[in-house]
This record gives C-alpha cells, structure tokens and sequence, in this order.
C-alpha cells in the first residue's frame, strides 16, 4: 500500500474566478492557474513522487501535466478522480443556481447531504466513489508515494472521511486551487492536512 498520498487541487479556472459550477467540463486552466502550479511544481519535487494519478477532466490533466514538468512521470488516468456530477448546475453561476433552484440552494447551503436532484450525485455517492478512487490507486502498489491531481469536492468528501467529519460540513471546508493535502497511510490516525 502506498504510505503517502498527496492529493493536489487542479489550477485556477476561468470558471473558478466567476464561481461557476464547472463539474465535467472540459474548460482550461487559465494563465494565472498555469503561473501558480510552477511554484508548486517546484516544492513537490522534495516529496519524492512515485506515481501521479489525474481525473480524467481536462483542467486536472493539465495541472498533473504542468506538475509532471519537474518529475517526469507516466501520468495514469483514474476515473474516480473525476469532479462530482452536478447535472442541471453545470455551467451556472452561484447566483444563477440561487435563482433557478431556491428550495435546492437553500438545502445545499445548509443540509448539503440532504440535496437529491437528477441527474446529479449525491455527496454519499460522491463520497462512495471516490473511497474507491483512493484504494484503487493506493493498493497492491509497490510505490510508497503518490500524487492524485483532482478536484474540490473530491477533496472535501476525503477530508470528512479521514477527519471524522460529517458530511454537512462539505461547504465549511475551504480547499483553494492548487493547495496540496497528504493522506499519510502510516499514521496511527488517519488525516488529511494541507501541507502546501
């Protein structure tokens, strides 16, 4: 089993700017996104990387591809890396969502594991699916640490998985583009902490 699991946020987005709702798209990073994973390039080279495992979506693609600059790594695909499925909210603002879905904004914003729409998951789906992501790639590996390139609500349900948190916490936990966590599987007490 892999002893350390860094687990990176793609760059920044044109859509992360105008806080909309990107889920499955295949938007690019923009410039400043770009800019900023070279500095952070830099300081992962000292964690050793192993293995780097992306979502399937562009902008995380991307990001492992700027990452893999400084480590030169085959960069391996993991489909349960990949955004969570927002269905009728993909592409629309916050206050686009606020306007058109009140009843749902209403229930996101304060019971988010309570929200149930079509054609979108769940955060307990969410959180079943990519629980699988991070044992696939961290199982039966002779690598000891790896680097997973994924998105913010992926970060979140692993956070409250490992730090024994509840699942209406989702949108209390601040997960900025770029920022770096570490999953250490050797630890008496499983974490997630922000280390870059």
């Amino acid at each position: 089993m892999a002893e350390k699991i860094y687990i990176i946020r793609h760059g920044l987005t044109e859509s992360n700017k105008k806080k909309i709702y990107a889920g499955w798209n295949d938007e690019c990073l923009c410039d400043e996104g770009v800019v900023t994973l070279f500095g952070i390039g830099e300081k992962i080279i000292d964690f050793k990387i192993e293995r780097i495992f992306s979502s399937p979506i562009h902008r995380a693609i991307q990001t492992a591809e700027v990452i893999n600059s400084f480590l030169n790594k085959r960069i391996e695909i993991e489909k349960n890396l990949k955004e969570m499925k927002i269905g009728p909210w993909e592409g629309l603002s916050e206050y686009e969502v606020a306007e058109s879905f009140p009843n749902e904004w209403k229930i996101w914003n304060s019971k988010p594991s309570k929200l149930n729409i079509d054609g979108r998951e769940t955060l307990e789906e969410l959180q079943i699916r990519v629980l699988n992501g991070i044992r696939s790639i961290s199982e039966d590996l002779d690598s000891l640490r790896i680097l997973a390139v994924t998105h913010v609500a992926i970060i979140r349900v692993l956070m409250i998985y490992y730090n024994n948190w509840c699942l209406d916490d989702y949108r209390k936990i601040a997960v900025p583009n770029c920022a770096v966590y570490l999953l250490d599987n050797k630890a008496k007490a499983q974490k997630i902490v922000q280390v870059l």
